[in-house]
């Protein structure tokens, strides 16, 4: 058909409501991420420590398959508050990877293609913007994490019996609660991170550079001023510490825990921290490319 025998069409479906508009950025998001073949690889990879973890809860409850398999005796597992501690370490490191590698591209891409105006003269704030990408994020670690942790844990209530989940049940509350704090450090990180460089293997290695430049430079820290307080600047100690704490295990058995380095509102205010100085970087990234709409 010729140009100029086409004619406007308005839009005629269905409109989302504007409160949850910003979903269609989640959705978009996801689709970007899994567009990759190896990244889709990578994610389905992830679930491989939680079935290790559901194979051995359910070895260890179950005396006639390990006679099968030779394990005579008392069941060799136990599965406690330092089995969900010792899991939800495994997820967190396997997820952070799967952030690193394909998070950055979320807002990056955006600005490289000069899309942020435009999707911001939209009835999207930059409040909305950041949570509907943030959202992708949360969610992605989330599977990886908080929600395999939760099914091991009922999992362990239905087979143990005998009161176990009411008196484990503040387990569910530390999950909860550690994960979704690591979901809150990870995301903010990485869509700081994505706002300010365009190049998305840039950002990655900035990422990596955070979390692993922070000990360096805490141990250097601690160093030379004979202190303890240089573990501030490390995030990764502020969370296991927490974790620690948590998941109730003494920070003698912990590993890499056995010197107390800062007290625990100290890794509270590292945490808070890091998360308000990604906030901050945000702000002023996507500040001056809003679109003010009359």
């Amino acid at each position: 058909m010729a140009v100029y025998k086409r004619s406007y069409k308005p839009y005629e479906g269905a409109t989302t409501s504007e409160r949850w508009r910003f979903l269609v950025l989640t959705r978009y998001g996801f689709s970007g991420l899994f567009d990759s073949r190896i990244f889709t690889g990578a994610f389905v990879l992830s679930f491989v420590p939680f079935l290790i973890a559901f194979a051995t809860i359910y070895l260890a409850h179950n005396a006639t398959i390990r006679a099968m398999l030779q394990m005579r005796g008392p069941s060799p597992f136990e599965v406690n508050n330092y089995f969900f501690l010792a899991f939800l370490g495994v997820q967190s490191w396997v997820s952070f990877l799967l952030i690193t590698w394909q998070g950055p591209q979320l807002i990056a891409a955006d600005l490289a293609n000069n899309a942020l105006p435009l999707i911001l003269g939209r009835p999207i704030s930059r409040t909305e913007y950041v949570l509907g990408k943030f959202l992708v994020i949360a969610t992605l670690v989330s599977v990886a994490t908080w929600i395999p942790g939760l099914i091991l844990f009922f999992l362990q209530a239905g087979l143990e019996g005998h009161g176990w989940f009411w008196s484990h049940l503040w387990l569910v509350g530390s999950i909860l609660l550690a994960c979704w704090m690591w979901i809150a450090i990870v995301g903010l990180v990485t869509l700081s991170a994505s706002a300010w460089l365009k190049w998305r293997v840039a950002a990655s290695a900035v990422m990596l550079a955070f979390f692993f430049v922070g000990p360096a430079f805490g141990a250097a820290l601690n160093a030379i001023l004979g202190t303890n307080w240089g573990h501030v600047f490390d995030v990764l100690y502020s969370v296991k510490l927490i974790w620690v704490g948590l998941f109730r295990v003494p920070l003698s058995t912990a590993v890499g825990m056995q010197m107390l380095g800062i007290p625990l509102w100290a890794a509270w205010c590292s945490v808070a921290g890091t998360c308000g100085a990604s906030l901050l970087l945000l702000n002023r990234r996507l500040k001056a490319r809003e679109v003010v709409r009359g």
